[in-house]
C-alpha cells in the first residue's frame, strides 16, 4: 500500500549473463481505484492478467545495472525481469527494495507511469 516503490539492485554487473535482462517490468496499467482487496487476495493473478491483457502488457524494461535505483509508483503493477546470473552465492540477483508514503487510492489515476 506504499505510494512510491524504490528498487536499487546490489549484485555486480559481470554477474549478469545477459545484461538485456534481469531488471523489472513496470506496466502501465493500474488496478481500478474501485477494486477490492477480494480481487488481490483471492484472484490476484487472474485479476493482474485481464487488465494487463487489456492494456496489451504495454511496459516499461529497465535492464539490470549495478547499484541502479528504479522509482515508480507502487500502484502500477510490476514484475522481476527474467533473469540469468552466474551460478555462486556472491553472484546471486540482490535487490533491495524500499517503500516510502501511503497509497491513496482515491486520487490516484487509472494508467499514468
Amino acid at each position: 500500500e506504499a505510494a512510491v516503490n524504490v528498487n536499487i539492485w546490489l549484485t555486480p554487473d559481470d554477474a549478469n549473463l545477459d545484461p538485456s535482462t534481469g531488471g523489472l517490468v513496470v506496466y502501465l496499467v493500474k488496478p481500478p481505484q474501485s477494486a477490492t482487496l477480494e480481487e488481490y487476495n483471492q484472484r490476484g493473478s487472474e485479476f493482474a492478467e485481464n487488465l494487463l491483457r487489456q492494456s496489451r502488457y504495454a511496459n516499461v524494461t529497465v535492464p539490470y545495472r549495478a547499484n541502479r535505483a528504479v522509482i515508480f509508483d507502487s500502484a502500477l503493477f510490476h514484475k522481476t525481469d527474467t533473469f540469468s546470473f552466474k551460478p555462486g552465492y556472491a553472484n546471486r540477483r540482490i535487490n533491495l527494495t524500499l517503500l516510502f508514503g501511503k497509497m491513496n487510492k482515491a486520487s490516484a489515476p487509472q494508467q499514468e507511469l
